[in-house]
């Protein structure tokens, strides 16, 4: 893991390097917002450490190894942001950005079909198995209960986040979309389980299409129709009635429909805001009373106030309070903001498709940060945002 984690900073660092040995000024004008943000991440972040690391120390449950690696995140995501930026910046023109969306697109059509054979076929995929062994088939319970055989298979959503956004981007240049990749894509979606994803998905390609493409809108609604028509048709009906069960059901006795662990989790996450809503409780285990109808819950909802999961929103909001979820909504909402307006100034194909795969992609994650991620541990978002926002450095460049 060490060697791992060197290797990645240099290969943030170096791009820092080449811009100093060119002597090419990057201006960073028109991204003070985010600039902003990342000084609020960081004054949190730093009250937190001081607060739970230096002066109070307070008994962490969990292998120090744990706190570190949060903060370790949270400054490998703000270089991340600047090395995106400068090395965007400075090889734009380089850059194949057709092929670059192109093999986006089929590394998770892959990906997609490796993860759906390893689970039928019952094997491991070496490196991917982190996401990739999470879920699975449900089992006699929630069969009664979603009326079905139902999935979640993990590593699928992730699949379809980077899919949907690249064959939108792809469409920037061919001016038309693959329909049975398209489909394809809808049944990692459906085969993933994820609800927040899927509204996600539904609704970035709903809200880019009536923006931008109106006249392509209509192709899409019956492209969604005939997904309908061939899952109804191929896929069994014990799956699907049980995956559309799962993808609609909510459990009413719980918090928000959650199940009792992330309900649990979510009851504290306010109770720890509430008591300190200006900086919240830092990154530290809890070590209050927690109540629980079984220990497994109990020890879900410790394990997940420590530093968040399962919401980033509200994670944030018990972790770093207010300073947290201003960071995190100032990164997220000024991110889709400004692809929004690049993709309306039309500039040329690079850079309108760049734009358009930053814009679906963070609609995407917003909805699922609903329920995923604790809005620290997230590099994807920074990346996301340092990469349209070094289109507002080209810009800057060129004058």
């Amino acid at each position: 893991m060490p060697i791992v984690t060197f290797l990645m900073l240099m290969n943030e660092l170096i791009p820092l390097n080449g811009s100093r040995k060119g002597n090419i000024e990057i201006k960073l004008k028109g991204l003070g917002i985010f600039i902003f943000a990342i000084i609020i991440l960081i004054i949190w972040t730093i009250n937190s450490f001081v607060e739970n690391e230096i002066l109070i120390q307070t008994a962490n449950v969990f292998q120090k190894s744990g706190t570190t690696r949060i903060y370790f995140s949270v400054f490998n995501n703000i270089l991340l942001f600047f090395t995106t930026i400068i090395f965007v910046s400075l090889h734009f023109e380089q850059i194949d950005f057709e092929k670059f969306f192109k093999i986006l697109l089929y590394l998770s059509l892959s990906l997609g079909l490796l993860r759906i054979m390893s689970h039928f076929l019952d094997f491991n995929i070496p490196l991917l198995s982190g996401a990739f062994d999470y879920g699975g088939e449900y089992g006699k319970y929630s069969k009664l209960k979603y009326g079905g055989t139902a999935f979640r298979l993990g590593g699928l959503s992730e699949v379809v986040i980077i899919g949907i956004p690249a064959i939108f981007s792809d469409y920037v240049f061919r001016k038309k979309i693959n329909v049975f990749v398209l489909l394809l894509l809808l049944l990692f979606l459906f085969l993933s389980g994820g609800r927040t994803v899927m509204i996600g998905v539904f609704f970035s390609i709903i809200i880019f299409s009536f923006l931008f493409f109106p006249k392509n809108f209509v192709n899409l609604i019956l492209g969604g129709g005939l997904f309908l028509i061939v899952a109804a048709i191929i896929l069994p009906e014990s799956l699907l009635q049980g995956q559309t069960g799962r993808l609609t059901t909510v459990n009413s006795e719980n918090l928000m429909g959650f199940d009792p662990g992330r309900a649990l989790a979510w009851k504290f996450y306010f109770e720890t805001f509430l008591s300190n809503p200006i900086w919240g409780k830092g990154i530290a285990s809890y070590t209050g009373f927690i109540y629980a109808s079984l220990p497994k819950f109990e020890g879900f909802a410790r394990h997940l106030l420590f530093s968040g999961g399962h919401g980033s929103y509200i994670s944030l909001l018990s972790i770093l309070g207010l300073g947290g979820i201003a960071y995190f909504l100032i990164m997220l909402i000024g991110g889709i903001i400004l692809s929004y307006f690049r993709i309306n100034q039309n500039l040329d194909a690079n850079k309108t498709a760049v734009a358009v795969f930053i814009f679906m992609i963070l609609i995407i994650k917003a909805f699922d940060f609903f329920t995923a991620n604790n809005g620290l541990d997230i590099p994807i978002l920074f990346y996301c945002v340092g990469f349209i926002a070094s289109l507002t450095v080209l810009q800057n460049m060129d004058k």
